[in-house]
């Protein structure tokens, strides 16, 4: 039915899910290194931006430039507030104006917390369905918060596989999430914050329950990253394999 393709860009975000119908991102760090995997009619169906960190929207600028349309581009509700050191200012206008760009070729915008109801999925398209199991407006808007509080976490059933994607997500959000959510991976994780001990909440990889987790990372680029500590919690708490593109390379998936 389609293919999962998580790419090796450094210590950033970048996956591609084609199937024979749409191609959907979730983050596009250095999308134009895989540019290959997209598609010929340069139509991308949905594009998902955990947060507004340069690592994971900065493919944009390729996409804008290059000509491609997204029908849906859906990001972190974050606000960010004036002196907010979680994002630099110039981050934050740099999205907004790709996001601006992209509206007024027609894109649908959406900025999701995580969802009331599990009745039925955020997005159900094109044999595919996304759940929103984060930010929960609590930490998205506490008083402290910071971008990672509002990151998007994503679950996205493809066919058989079933693929949690935890953005840069802080530990307060994925402990809520563990603590409120049933049945949130069971497959595929993709890791929180490049293997960072900041989103390697243990409570959250134990439920995770994860058969294989892939850490999007490049060692040397920040200090103490990935972390040992966060790396072992994964290790000892997947059921079969760790994954690190910095090791091992893209990944990829049929479903």
């Amino acid at each position: 039915m389609g293919e999962l393709h998580c790419m090796n860009v450094g210590c950033g975000d970048c996956t591609i899910i084609t199937t024979d119908t749409a191609t959907f991102l979730v983050d596009c760090h250095n999308i134009e290194w895989y540019s290959n995997l997209l598609p010929s009619n340069k139509n991308i169906r949905g594009v998902f931006i955990t947060h507004q960190h340069e690592d994971h929207f900065s493919g944009l600028s390729f996409l804008k430039d290059n000509g491609y349309s997204i029908e849906w581009l859906i990001f972190s509700p974050y606000e960010r507030r004036w002196a907010d050191n979680s994002v630099t200012v110039e981050e934050w206008n740099q999205f907004q104006e790709l996001k601006s760009y992209f509206v007024s070729q027609g894109t649908e915008t959406r900025m999701p917390y995580r969802q009331d109801s599990w009745d039925k999925p955020f997005w159900d398209t094109n044999g595919l369905k996304f759940w929103i199991l984060g930010p929960d407006q609590g930490n998205a808007n506490s008083d402290t918060r910071e971008i990672h509080d509002a990151s998007l976490v994503i679950k996205a059933n493809l066919g058989n596989r079933h693929v949690c994607f935890a953005g840069d997500a802080s530990d307060q959000t994925l402990h809520y999430i563990a603590g409120n959510t049933e049945n949130y991976c069971d497959d595929i994780l993709h890791a929180s914050h490049h293997g960072s001990i900041n989103g390697a909440d243990i409570d959250f990889i134990k439920g995770a329950n994860a058969d294989y987790c892939l850490i999007s990372t490049k060692s040397g680029v920040y200090e103490n990253v990935p972390n040992p500590t966060a790396l072992q919690r994964y290790k000892k708490h997947t059921n079969h394999d760790v994954r690190r593109t910095d090791v091992d390379g893209s990944w990829r998936w049929e479903f």
